[in-house]
């Protein structure tokens, strides 16, 4: 697993790549941890390259949302393959997560938005 941030002008993006598992958790979270703290309260995923996640990777997520929903911003997944959006469907991460087909797509819904800063 992996993650590759860049910050934009309204936002952070979180490239998510391979499997995030039990094992990968802690560094899955610790990573999106980091992009939130340094300024990232418009959190953008994009999962072009994520290949599995577990409940241990939902809840390194769910700990990310809840912190960002703190700061006023929001967290959005975007170019997720079939079986990732299943999973967040099944699981019910879809009702307080935004899902975005792009990141440009992530990108404009939060211009669209008031400032969390």
């Amino acid at each position: 697993m992996e993650v590759t941030t860049s910050h934009r002008e309204n936002s952070t993006v979180a490239v998510v790549s391979g499997r995030v598992d039990s094992m990968s958790a802690p560094d899955f979270q610790d990573a999106l941890g980091a992009a939130v703290d340094a300024g990232g309260s418009r959190l953008i995923l994009d999962c072009t390259e994520l290949s599995y996640i577990s409940s241990a990777g939902l809840r390194a997520l769910l700990i990310t949302v809840k912190k960002v929903d703190a700061l006023g911003g929001g967290v959005c997944m975007c170019t997720l393959s079939g079986p990732i959006r299943e999973v967040l469907e099944v699981s019910g991460f879809v009702r307080f997560l935004k899902i975005c087909d792009s990141v440009a797509d992530a990108e404009a819904s939060f211009a669209n938005s008031s400032p969390a800063e």
